[in-house]
C-alpha cells in the first residue's frame, strides 16, 4: 500500500511540477543566463562520459555483430543493423541511464541541500520563484541539450563500431556502409530525437522532483539522491517502451 501512495504521491508532484514549468515557459519567463550556464552543467559537460559509454556499447554490439554475420556471409548487414540499433535503442537508453545517474544525482544533490539549508526558502522571502529560478533553466537545458549529446554520443558509438568490425572481421567502411540506406530512414533519426526529448525532460523533472522533497540531513539527501536516480532508471525504459510502441504504431 505504501508504495502505491508514493506512486500516486510521485505521478501527482510531476504533473504539478511540469505544469508549473510551462506555464512560465509559456508566458516567456525564461532567464537566458540561468539557461546558458545550466546548459554547459548539464549538456557540455556531459559529452565526454556520454561518448565513453556509448562507444563501448557500439564496440559491443558491432563484434557480435561483426562476429556472428560474417560467419553467415551477411557482414554487409553489420553497418546498416548497428545503426539502426544506435537509433533506435542503445542512444535513447544508454545516454539516458548516464545521465540519470550524473546530471540527476546532482541535480537532486544541489537542489536537496539548498532545501535541507533552507535556501529555497530563502529565495521564496526575496520574492523569487523557486520554479522560475531552480527549475525552468534546467528543464530547458535538458531538453535542449540531450540531442546535441546524443549526437557525439552516436558518433562514438558508430565509430568505435566500424573499429571493432575492422579490426575483428577486416571490414572495409566501404563494405560496412553497403546496406545502411536500405535499413535506416529518417523515420529512425526522428525516433530518437523525440525518445532523446523525452527523457531528457523525464530525468530533469524526477531529479528536481526529488530533490524539493529531501529533509532529513545528509542521510535524507542521499536517499533522495538513490531514490532519484532509482526512479529515473525505470522511467527510462518505461518510456523507450512506451514511445517504441507508440511510433511503430504511427509508422503502421
Amino acid at each position: 500500500m505504501t508504495y502505491v501512495v508514493g506512486i500516486l504521491e510521485f505521478i501527482g508532484g510531476i504533473t504539478l511540477l511540469l505544469s508549473r514549468v510551462l506555464g512560465l515557459l509559456f508566458r516567456g519567463k525564461v532567464n537566458a543566463v540561468l539557461l546558458l550556464r545550466q546548459m554547459v552543467l548539464l549538456g557540455v559537460n556531459s559529452i565526454p562520459i556520454t561518448m565513453l559509454v556509448l562507444a563501448f556499447g557500439g564496440a559491443v554490439f558491432s563484434y557480435v555483430l561483426a562476429d556472428e554475420m560474417a560467419k553467415r556471409g551477411a557482414g554487409s548487414l553489420v553497418g546498416g543493423m548497428l545503426l539502426l540499433m544506435l537509433l533506435r535503442q542503445i542512444i535513447p537508453l544508454f545516454m539516458g541511464t548516464v545521465l540519470a545517474g550524473d546530471i540527476g544525482a546532482a541535480i537532486t544533490g544541489e537542489i536537496g541541500t539548498m532545501r535541507i539549508s533552507e535556501q529555497i526558502d530563502a529565495l521564496k522571502a526575496l520574492s523569487t520563484n523557486p520554479d522560475w529560478y531552480l527549475t525552468l533553466p534546467r528543464v530547458v537545458a535538458g531538453v535542449v541539450m540531450t540531442p546535441v549529446i546524443a549526437v557525439f554520443a552516436g558518433y562514438a558509438g558508430w565509430y568505435s563500431g566500424y573499429f571493432v568490425a575492422h579490426r575483428t572481421a577486416g571490414m572495409s567502411y566501404a563494405y560496412f556502409t553497403t546496406n545502411i540506406r536500405s535499413l535506416v530512414d529518417w523515420k529512425d533519426v526522428t525516433e530518437c530525437f523525440v525518445k532523446c526529448v523525452v527523457l531528457g525532460a523525464s530525468i530533469v523533472l524526477t531529479a528536481v522532483y526529488f530533490g524539493m522533497r529531501a529533509k532529513g540531513g545528509a542521510a535524507g539527501l542521499a536517499r533522495a539522491v538513490t531514490q532519484s536516480v532509482v526512479v529515473n532508471v525505470v522511467l527510462i525504459y518505461m518510456f523507450d517502451l512506451l514511445l517504441t510502441m507508440l511510433i511503430n504504431a504511427v509508422k503502421g
